[in-house]
This record gives C-alpha cells, structure tokens and sequence, in this order.
C-alpha cells in the first residue's frame, strides 16, 4: 500500500507497487486480447491505429515503452541495492544485475537482439537454428550468468530466492520458451510462403504465442520488481522544505 509517513513524507510499500503494476500489466493484456479479437474474428486489422500503438510484438509502442520502464526500474532498484549492500556480502553481484537489466532496457528500446539473429544463423549454418536464432547467444549468456551467480544468490534470504526465482522462470519461459515456438511457427510459414513481411505479418498462432510471450516477460519483471522493493521495506519519498 502507499502509507504517509507525515505531512511531506510519501513510503511506496512493496504491496503498493503490486497492485500498480497488476493494473498496468493486467490492462495492457485485455487490451492486447481485445485487439486481436477485432483483428482475427472481425478482420478488422488495425482498429484505428490502436493495434499498432500495443502491438506486444511491436517496437516504439506502448508496450514495448512499458516493459523497457520495467527493465530500468529493476536496474535502478538493483543498484540502490547494491549501493546499501556491504563489499563482502555480494555487492558486485548487485550492480552486475543492474547492467544487464540496463542493458535490456536498451536492448527493448532498441531491438539489439533483432541485429543478432541474421549472423548467428550464418555462423552456424544448421537446420536446426530456429528462425530468431538471437535467443542461442542470449541464452547462452544467461546460463553463464546463472552460474557466475549461483553462490551470491544461495546466500540470499529464502523469501527473495523464491521470488527472484519465481520472476526469472516467467520471464524465460516468455523470452525464450515462447520465442523459440514462435520462431518454428514463422519457419514453417516462410517456408510456404518465401514473400511473407514479418514486420507486416498478422497470423493468429504467431500473433497468440507472441501475447504470452510478451505477457509471461512483462509478469516476470513485475514479480521480480515487486520482491526487489519488499526486499529493502519500500522506500520514501521526501519533498525538500
């Protein structure tokens, strides 16, 4: 919940921050659900721009504004974090966390990942590449940093592993588990029809896989944002005099 602390103080209370972030995330799936309603069931393929403006497979939307909001705040708050954790008790583990969620703020506002994809399916030249072969290299690295983390996060407390845990897990399963359905879907369409625009493509299984795709990410940062704030007790905002 928000609580006032005195006449000036505002404290943001983990509880607070979920339930904003249940709104916002919660009213962009309808949203998203309802557009592709009206797309697929009423063939109505843009409903005055609305689809484009929260396309979850988008970039420059509002959704794709939301998630990258997401990303920096969890890196900011990693590194506050970091910032009030001792030398000795993990604190580069902390600010390591908050580059690569800065980094994916980036990357979301810019689609860095999308570069990747072309040359990691040229370098590898194999069958079995998915069609957005830029999940290989990024996965990869989030096993390496998995493992480069595994003894700061065994030290953490029990309540924040599971969460922490809880939030990574969703955003995996979206970011990568999703992606790699998606992108054997886009291959077996490609392969029918060689013309297709991706950019301009509305299917209705990419179009499904891409909603919990983008939805099981956006849960993930909300969950793990969430824990980040309940971890520290919130925080307090105080006006100058």
């Amino acid at each position: 919940m928000l609580a006032v602390t005195d006449t000036k103080a505002v404290h943001v209370t983990g509880r607070w921050v979920a339930t904003g972030l249940m709104g916002v995330i919660g009213g962009l799936i309808l949203v998203q659900c309802g557009l592709l309603t009206l797309v697929h069931l009423f063939d109505k393929p843009t409903v005055f721009g609305l689809v484009d403006a929260f396309d979850f497979g988008g970039e420059g939307n509002i959704t794709a504004l939301v998630s990258m909001l997401l990303m920096i705040a969890c890196a900011c708050m990693l590194a506050f974090t970091g910032a009030m954790t001792g030398k000795g008790d993990g604190r580069l583990a902390w600010f390591l966390l908050a580059a690569v969620f800065l980094f994916l703020g980036v990357d979301e506002a810019t689609m860095i990942h999308e570069f990747a994809s072309a040359p990691t399916r040229e370098v590898l030249n194999a069958s079995w590449v998915p069609q957005l072969a830029w999940v290989l290299p990024y996965g990869a690295a989030m096993i390496v940093l998995a493992v480069v983390l595994l003894p700061w996060f065994l030290k953490l407390d029990r309540r924040s592993q599971v969460r922490f845990v809880a939030g990574g897990f969703l955003f995996v399963l979206g970011a990568i588990g999703f992606e790699l359905l998606e992108s054997a879907q886009m291959r077996d369409i490609l392969a029918e029809n060689p013309d297709t625009v991706i950019e301009e493509l509305q299917h209705p299984v990419v179009d499904t896989l891409i909603l919990f795709e983008e939805s099981l990410e956006l849960i993930g940062l909300g969950v793990f944002l969430h824990a980040l704030v309940s971890r520290i007790g919130g925080f307090t905002f105080r006006p100058g005099p």
